[in-house]
């Protein structure tokens, strides 16, 4: 048995790396193009909380708990109800960093409602709540005052609930955490 190895022709090794080189250079033009593109694009808006503005309003939060001898705990949520960091300071009750998340994620749940609103919709209707317990990432849902919602032009950008102190303090601290940060209440 004969085995004989056909050897391509001057033109098919002409035209192969003809290809190739043509592969190469429409490569890098494509990588080019895609580098100029990234560079141009303005950067994406982002709309919600980064950890460090969550750990800017915590740290906000927390001084002005301390500064008035309190013991809080304190959730800051991303718009779709997930925690970016959750704090209970020292001595505050166990379950004060629960009831905070349960605020925070009403909040979000229902597009960014302050706290007092969230109350009064609860008295106007309480069945209203009766089937969301379960909506949220095994969160508690908790209408009542303690939390606001983060507005920047308009965007909800997450909310911050707090417990551990009488409701109107829990909102005044979360009001003027969310307020140095250059953020507001309200869309």
């Amino acid at each position: 048995m004969r085995f004989c190895r056909s050897f391509p022709s001057k033109k098919a090794v002409l035209a192969a790396l003809l290809g190739s080189a043509c592969f190469a250079f429409l490569s890098n033009v494509c990588v080019a193009d895609t580098t100029e593109a990234q560079q141009a694009a303005s950067p994406l808006a982002s709309y919600s909380l980064s950890l460090k503005q969550a750990m800017k309003l915590v740290e906000i939060a927390t001084a002005t708990a301390q500064s008035r001898h309190l013991a809080m705990s304190f959730a800051v949520l991303d718009p779709g109800g997930h925690v970016i960091m959750a704090v209970r300071m020292d001595g505050a009750p166990f379950v004060s960093v629960d009831f905070a998340r349960g605020k925070a994620f009403a909040s979000v749940a229902l597009g960014g409602q302050s706290g007092a609103t969230l109350e009064q919709r609860f008295k106007d209707d309480p069945s209203e709540y009766s089937n969301v317990s379960g909506v949220g990432y095994f969160a508690p849902f908790l209408p009542g005052r303690g939390v606001f919602p983060v507005f920047a032009d308009g965007h909800l950008l997450g909310a911050v609930g707090a417990s551990g102190a009488p409701s109107e303090i829990d909102d005044q601290v979360v009001k003027g955490a969310i307020e140095a940060i250059g953020a507001t209440t309200v869309r």
